[in-house]
């Protein structure tokens, strides 16, 4: 009895092998874990007793991407469409009439012609019209150009730039540089002799090429100076602005600022440099009114607020 039931024993083990394994091995060595690779079973070709069927792994989900919103375009105005309409049509009237220039094709385009003239003429006589009727917006307040406007306009104006030169004249200066073959340097330098003596400003000559000057005897001819001042053009007369630096008290600079007109404030343009600042102001023959205004605007009033 014991030997036939180990007899049986045998046979099951025998009909069944992975079982048996599987009892004698450890869970962790067990041919039948969960990591056993069914795929590499497969691939033994066991026969065709042995069914095997490889999972399919499940597809990935594609990847969802965020679609930007649709740019919505501006309306645009009807007017411009229209516009731009008349414009096209325009150019092509004047094409074909310049390709044929034949009476119909002539008439055609200058009808266009007529019809930007009225459009102009209605939109600058509207123009006018709202500046009259807003006067923060009308600039011939500040720069006035009828007869009478103007007139009063300059006289305050010098009258301010005198007194600018008056306040400042000990800050600033011209270098004056000429040649003694320039036939405008003639010309020029009684004026601007005249103008240094009528508003007390002090003016150095230099001579490009060493000649003498008559008006300025005491003239210091170019060494090197002129280039290193910045000065490459060949142009004369010319003028430089030479201004002393600003006095500064703890660090901050103290313009030089004075009183004018109608209670106005003139302020003279600070210079940072330690060793003066140079501006060039110009070439060619300019008269005593000339230099008097182009230091004036330069050195005293701001871009836009004089012209």
């Amino acid at each position: 009895m014991i030997r036939t039931t180990k007899i049986l024993s045998v046979v099951l083990a025998l009909s069944h092998p992975m079982s048996a394994l599987s009892q004698e091995l450890p869970p962790s060595q067990s041919p039948i874990s969960q990591d056993f690779d069914q795929t590499d079973y497969c691939e033994r070709r066991l026969g065709q007793w042995f069914y095997c069927e490889i999972p399919v792994p499940p597809k990935p989900k594609p990847k969802t991407t965020a679609t930007a919103p649709e740019k919505v375009l501006p309306e645009r105005h009807p007017d411009l469409i229209a516009a731009e309409q008349f414009k096209k049509d325009m150019e092509d009237a004047r094409l074909i009439a310049v390709w044929n220039p034949s009476t119909e094709n002539i008439q055609r385009y200058y009808a266009f012609q007529q019809m930007v003239l009225e459009k102009g003429g209605t939109f600058a006589d509207s123009w006018r019209r709202m500046v009259w009727e807003n006067p923060s917006m009308d600039y011939t307040l500040q720069r006035p150009i009828n007869t009478a406007g103007k007139a009063e306009w300059l006289q305050a104006r010098n009258t301010d730039r005198d007194l600018f030169f008056r306040a400042a004249y000990d800050q600033i200066g011209i270098f004056y540089v000429y040649r003694g073959d320039c036939g405008p340097c003639r010309v020029a330098s009684p004026i601007v002799k005249e103008f240094g003596t009528r508003y007390g400003i002090s003016v150095r000559a230099i001579s490009a090429d060493g000649g003498a000057n008559s008006h300025f005897p005491d003239a210091q001819i170019d060494k090197g100076q002129l280039k290193a001042w910045g000065l490459t053009s060949a142009v004369t007369p010319a003028y430089m602005i030479f201004q002393k630096p600003t006095a500064s008290v703890r660090g901050a600079l103290k313009p030089v600022t004075f009183r004018v007109t109608d209670g106005k404030t003139i302020t003279l343009r600070p210079c940072q440099n330690p060793k003066g600042c140079l501006t060039y102001m110009g070439a060619g023959v300019l008269s005593v009114d000339d230099l008097a205004d182009r230091l004036f605007v330069t050195l005293a009033t701001e871009p836009g607020k004089d012209f």
